[in-house]
């Protein structure tokens, strides 16, 4: 059986957005195995952050919430109480950015790590910049995607910028209820029927504002640890192989670095893996690949000492390690180190 994390692209959204409404659906009193029944997701899969869901997932999840509740704005309870582990590992590297408009200018360009279909872009005017988001699931699910996705991301904007940076917000659905409702929640004027949804910023403020809870990385070095994690999903591959490659970064989270257990996490013999792959690409070169990637990752974790990574990484010695990785780079892990610092 093929891990949970290879799921057909061009229609997935980021399974921790489902995970964090599973356990909201949870608390309202609706039972894992009644939700897994209803979308037709097996509940381990629901359990898994890490990795992705297929879009159909949450159009059923969301007509079930409807159905179960249709007396209560179930969008913008969830979108209140929702942790930033909503959005996953790319939601914890966006929030690092040092300022309003980095954690924009990111957003905009790395969305397809929340949602294959989703796009957003930032259209400015003199006086406003409108956050836009566009995704299909809109169009089917009353609204409540947009209304969730906005909610949220103005709480971020109040909690990283405080008050003044997010001025109105529009919708294109109808509203689900009381206006007074939503302008309670978002504490700024609330639209609907509008050509798209958005949430608008002051654009005076928006390139004054710097990120309480931001980190002291530059934009640099978060956009090569967002371009990390594309390569690791295998977002930015076109050589046919992008399956393979997330299925040996789902293998590494139980610590197999072996060919045969690459082999079968993608049912398929290790003769059959091999003629999958290009004639310049082997298991074991697409493994020190995945080993690469993740060193950086660990190496980044000032709290993990290089005996401790190698042994992570399934290196019988930090000597074997070391070597590794100097044939990787070119340097030693603790030049590395000290650059990614």
């Amino acid at each position: 059986m093929q891990p949970f994390c290879i799921t057909p692209r061009e229609c997935r959204m980021l399974s921790s957005m489902g995970t964090v409404a599973v356990f909201f659906a949870a608390y309202l009193g609706l039972s894992v195995e009644y939700i897994s029944k209803e979308t037709g997701i097996e509940p381990g899969r629901l359990m898994d952050p890490e990795n992705y869901l297929p879009e159909d997932f949450f159009e059923d999840f969301f007509q079930m919430l409807i159905r179960n509740f249709p007396e209560r704005n179930i969008a913008l309870e969830l979108a209140g109480i929702a942790p930033v582990s909503y959005f996953g590992t790319p939601g914890r590297l966006l929030l690092r950015a040092p300022d309003a408009q980095t954690m924009l200018d990111l957003f905009v360009d790395h969305c397809d790590l929340l949602a294959d279909r989703l796009e957003i872009k930032a259209i400015s005017a003199s006086k406003e910049t409108f956050f836009r988001t566009s995704q299909p699931l809109s169009e089917v699910d009353q609204g409540m995607g947009a209304e969730i996705g906005l909610g949220i991301g103005a709480r971020i904007i109040e909690e990283c910028f405080g008050k003044g940076l997010l001025t109105r917000v529009q919708f294109r659905h109808k509203a689900r209820g009381d206006v007074a409702i939503y302008r309670d929640f978002f504490g700024v004027p609330v639209s609907f029927r509008a050509a798209f949804n958005a949430l608008v910023l002051s654009t005076q403020e928006l390139k004054k504002r710097s990120n309480r809870r931001g980190s002291q990385e530059v934009r640099c070095s978060l956009e090569q640890r967002l371009q990390r994690l594309r390569q690791e999903l295998g977002l930015d591959l076109a050589d046919g192989i992008a399956d393979i490659r997330r299925a040996a970064m789902c293998n590494t989270i139980k610590g197999d670095y072996s060919v045969a257990g690459l082999a079968r996490s993608m049912g398929m013999s290790i003769s059959t893996l091999r003629r999958r792959l290009p004639d310049d690409v082997t298991p074991g070169s697409l493994l020190d690949e995945v080993r690469y990637v993740n060193a950086m990752g660990m190496l980044a974790d000032k709290s993990l000492s290089i005996d401790e990574i190698a042994f992570r990484l399934g290196f019988a010695s930090d000597r074997g390690f070391r070597k590794a990785f100097k044939r990787w780079s070119g340097k030693t892990p603790a030049e590395a180190r000290k650059e990614i610092r």
